[in-house]
């Protein structure tokens, strides 16, 4: 795992790692018990907030987002302040407030025992009575395999898959106003995205495969109402196409 944010305790270390978990990118915080026990020694940047390196870049832009907003937040405190202190000291207790209420919402966890074996195969997280994240086990071996989480609409925004029941999520959904809008997996698990399917208001409009290794050849296939309709292929990895196929109603070569 990578260190995408280092702060200065770890009640900050935990407010950023629920930002990202309303992301869908889940974490963990190291080092929160470090500040305790280093006496009279400067304890800043000790406790990290960690990523998997496939969710490092875009932790990093909803963390820059919401020091973006932070900034805004300050300087209009700032001009507050020149108003007279009641009106900062009022912002800065609304603020806290709204910082504590969102650390510490409760979080329930409900599900469903699909098979009857007397284990949950499906779990529904909610915190403060909504709906963040569900977690599925497809083939019953007692391990979540498919996760999807929710935005503040409760729209499904991003999803995982662990395809092969490995242990290992390969494939990434992302969803646009409750719609598929791209797939992303690394079906080889060398760490790159080898198999890319883009949808259009959730239909698949086109698939993108590349080589394996030191493979350098790419596929790109077209789909119309989800059917197979056309395909272009870079036979040589030169970086072009040169290979192109229609396909019938049956999916079968013109």
């Amino acid at each position: 795992m990578r260190s995408v944010y280092e702060a200065s305790n770890a009640l900050e270390a935990h407010m950023i790692l629920n930002l990202l978990e309303q992301e869908g990118i889940t974490g963990r915080v190291d080092g929160e018990y470090l500040p305790g026990g280093v006496g009279e020694l400067q304890a800043i940047n000790l406790v990290r907030v960690m990523v998997d390196e496939p969710d490092f870049e875009r932790a990093r832009q909803v963390i820059r987002d919401w020091e973006a907003i932070r900034v805004v937040e300050e300087e209009t405190m700032a001009r507050q302040r020149s108003g007279g202190i009641s009106v900062f000291v009022f912002g800065l207790a609304i603020g806290g407030g709204l910082m504590f209420w969102a650390y510490n919402m409760p979080v329930t966890r409900h599900g469903i025992d699909i098979n009857g074996d007397g284990v949950l195969d499906e779990k529904r997280v909610y915190r403060n009575n909504r709906l963040i994240r569900t977690e599925v086990d497809r083939n019953f071996d007692g391990k979540a395999d498919a996760v999807y989480y929710f935005d503040r609409r409760g729209l499904i925004k991003v999803a995982e898959h662990d395809d092969n029941f490995d242990g290992v999520y390969e494939t990434r959904f992302k969803y646009t106003d409750g719609m598929k809008d791209l797939q992303e997996s690394d079906l080889n698990q060398d760490g790159n995205t080898d198999f890319r399917a883009s949808f259009k208001f959730g239909n698949l409009d086109e698939v993108v495969i590349t080589g394996e290794g030191r493979d350098s050849r790419k596929k790109q296939q077209k789909f119309r109402m989800g059917k197979l309709v056309s395909a272009e292929y870079d036979s040589d990895g030169d970086g072009g196409f040169d290979t192109e196929y229609e396909y019938d109603y049956f999916e079968e070569v013109k």
